[in-house]
């Protein structure tokens, strides 16, 4: 396929089935638990350095037309819907600290888990939405299964980011964390974690919580060396979004991610404030105003994929076909060009099509991103980044803490 980024799409969106001769143990991670989707997910480097995460073991999976095999030492990705056509791929293995224990003996899966060259952690390991009875609907956490947070100390995640770290398998830290019935959304609870990383490794930290009730939160957030924010609208519908977010809809409010979004944007450098919004779960032009209303915001909308899940209560809820959903990533990158936001920082999510990555769909000349795109991902473009974002929250962090301490949080 000349296209990876419509291979990557089609993938998320239908899986993939395994050879019968494919080693299935050493490809896929761990058995699943009710937040490690990615237990059942294969992740593929695609032409032009393109990682797309494939579901392998779901029902949607089973049925699907492309199949992952080897021919002498090449993995192909074959479809049947293409006449036989294939396309050579790279298999980025599960990493090898899951197979170890913490010092606290907790398996280390289970703390933190590597997608794209980050780790993504999430401290709390629930999310308090479904414990109120209101967990989004895509989510495999309904109420009846939710479980107590299950808090990881900070030295268990610092552990298990070192172990990651030195084995080569993550870059940076992704922190993500549920509901918490808080004013700072959360953060409070985030803020030694993201403190003790920053402390003792040079690297960049993203973090995906909800919104607080109170700007003077996103200046901390900053602040304690976040690099990278998301307040995940996931609908831009306000129909849609009460009814599949209840949640975000009701005990948050669809207006404050908005606003927190939009103040964050003039906080954080350019293209270091995302939002989610899902493609699948609202009309393709609903979808298209969200893309619109976050770019005039300078905010950059990153556009998951909707992937049923069997035990969800969408597990029945049919997929876009790609070629309704295409001209859709076609907007995402002009919008994002004209708007003038930083690509190059959101660049690698095995989950979702990244507006670098629309560019793909765009039909336009993306010479020069593609030559910044390869600088940032050398060594020598990540450390310039780390140094530039280290500089810029000294210029800022006086005011910053200024700011805080005067409002008495």
């Amino acid at each position: 396929m000349d296209n990876p980024a419509r291979l990557k799409l089609e993938l998320a969106v239908r899986g993939i089935r395994l050879a019968a001769d494919m080693p299935a143990d050493r490809l896929v991670g761990p058995a699943a638990r009710a937040r490690d989707h990615a237990s059942r997910d294969i992740e593929l480097l695609l032409p032009g350095d393109i990682i797309a995460s494939c579901p392998v073991a779901t029902r949607h999976a089973s049925r699907s037309p492309f199949e992952l095999c080897q021919r002498n030492d090449r993995l192909l990705v074959v479809s049947e819907e293409e006449g036989g056509e294939s396309t050579e791929v790279s298999v980025i293995a599960p990493p090898l600290y899951y197979d170890r224990e913490t010092s606290a003996g907790t398996p280390m899966w289970q703390v933190g888990t590597v997608h794209a060259g980050y780790i993504s952690i999430d401290p709390a390991s629930t999310c308090g939405f479904a414990l109120k009875g209101v967990g989004c609907r895509f989510c495999t956490l309904e109420s009846a299964k939710a479980k107590e947070p299950e808090f990881r100390s900070v030295d268990e995640v610092v552990e298990v980011v070192r172990a990651a770290f030195e084995e080569g398998a993550a870059e940076f830290v992704y922190f993500n964390t549920g509901y918490f019935e808080s004013e700072d959304g959360g953060f409070s609870f985030l803020e030694p974690y993201v403190e003790a990383v920053k402390k003792q490794f040079d690297t960049l930290v993203a973090v995906e919580i909800n919104p607080p009730f109170d700007d003077k939160w996103i200046d901390r957030t900053y602040a304690a060396g976040v690099d990278a924010l998301s307040y995940a609208v996931e609908i831009f519908d306000p129909r849609i979004l009460a009814e599949v977010c209840r949640g975000r809809s009701e005990l948050i409010g669809r207006e404050r991610y908005f606003e927190a979004l939009e103040y964050a944007a003039t906080i954080f450098p350019s293209g270091t404030v995302w939002s989610d919004l899902i493609v699948g779960l609202e009309p393709p032009d609903s979808t298209r105003a969200g893309i619109d209303a976050l770019t005039s915001m300078g905010v950059l909308p990153v556009l998951s994929l909707f992937r049923p899940l069997d035990e969800t209560a969408l597990g029945d809820h049919p997929s876009l076909e790609p070629e309704q959903v295409a001209p859709l990533y076609a907007h995402l990158y002009t919008a994002v060009r004209e708007a003038r936001i930083n690509v190059q920082l959101m660049r690698d999510l095995g989950y979702a099509i990244t507006p670098i990555e629309a560019r793909f769909f765009a039909g336009e000349d993306a010479k020069l991103d593609v030559a910044v795109s390869s600088l940032y991902r050398s060594k020598l473009g990540s450390r310039a980044v780390r140094g530039l974002s280290r500089l810029r929250r000294r210029l800022r962090v006086k005011q910053v803490s200024e700011s805080f301490d005067s409002s008495k949080l």
